[in-house]
């Protein structure tokens, strides 16, 4: 089965938000490749990968969306529904440690998607404020598709609201949590299947 390989755009909106635009494919062989080109940061081959990943719904402010994680083998399955009365989203994020990403440039993410659109993020160390970039899947489910996120393409925000970037910049040997979010203001059920995510550098 081919994956599908894009980058984002480095020319983003304020919001994070960002064009895939396709650059490649790759066989079996290239997704060995492209486990190479990177440090994987999660692969869910741990014995309890569950004990490194929470949840945080909409219900926090009082919205009804449910949504959350499961494992299929190693695969993270990050499903549920939004409700967009009274919030909208529902997010996973792994639990605060020391990820090493201050010399990297962005992460990767390898994916099955459901045509809904998702948000890749990042949390600094004793810090609400987040950071974050839209990324789209496609909607059949079947092929596997890889989105590269550049750390300078994360829109900062803190509870919904956006933030400049100027007065909170990313810090980023302060980063201590990656996140999963959709917030595409549609109703109804998502599913987006994860092999991995790692972290890669553009220098040689």
């Amino acid at each position: 089965m081919k994956t599908k390989f894009f980058t984002l755009a480095l020319t983003c909106l304020s919001t994070g938000a960002a064009t895939l635009a396709l650059v490649g494919e790759a066989d079996g062989a290239g997704k060995k490749r492209d486990k190479e080109s990177g440090e994987i940061l999660f692969d869910f081959t741990d014995e309890n990968p569950g004990d490194k990943w929470i949840t945080v719904n909409d219900n926090v402010m009082g919205g009804r969306s449910k949504g959350g994680f499961s494992f299929k083998k190693t695969k993270l399955v990050f499903s549920g529904s939004t409700n967009t009365n009274g919030g909208g989203f529902s997010s996973i994020r792994s639990k605060t440690m020391d990820l090493g990403l201050e010399g990297k440039d962005g992460l990767m993410i390898r994916f099955k998607g459901d045509g809904r659109t998702y948000n890749l993020g990042v949390r600094t160390d004793r810090s609400s404020v987040s950071y974050r970039t839209e990324f789209e899947t496609d909607g059949d489910g079947k092929g596997w598709q890889i989105a590269k996120v550049p750390f300078e393409s994360m829109g900062s925000s803190w509870r919904g609201m956006r933030l400049p970037k100027s007065r909170f910049p990313l810090i980023k040997d302060k980063i201590r949590s990656v996140g999963i979010m959709i917030y595409d203001k549609k109703d109804g059920p998502f599913k987006l299947q994860i092999d991995w995510i790692k972290a890669y550098s553009d220098k040689k």
